[in-house]
């Protein structure tokens, strides 16, 4: 997989290599496009499940919102669903505050 982000905590920098990482990321946000939602929301997010990364944001360019999703022992539950108005912070990466009306502009 390819996801269109991803972060690696400066903890677990160890699993950056040269060729790719070796491990899952902390972080991964996936952008949605007509041709890549299904894959983007239903296969994608299993495997992520599946190799524990910890937190999945799903950005939908066309509603304007992004799904913040964090991992919990029964799967991933949305955290929220944040709004082009909205400010977004992660329950991963505590003081991160993103301004939704910069990103959509």
């Amino acid at each position: 997989m390819q996801p269109d982000i991803v972060y690696v905590s400066k903890e677990r920098k160890n699993i950056i290599t040269k060729d790719n990482i070796q491990g899952a990321p902390d972080l991964i946000v996936e952008i949605l496009s007509p041709q890549t939602g299904y894959r983007d929301r239903e296969i994608k997010r299993k495997l992520y499940l599946k190799y524990g990364v910890k937190e999945f944001w799903i950005v939908d360019p066309a509603k304007q919102t992004i799904e913040v999703l964090t991992l919990s022992k029964n799967g991933y539950e949305t955290e929220k669903v944040y709004p082009a108005d909205a400010v977004l912070y992660s329950p991963l990466l505590k003081g991160l505050e993103i301004d939704l009306n910069l990103v959509f502009s």
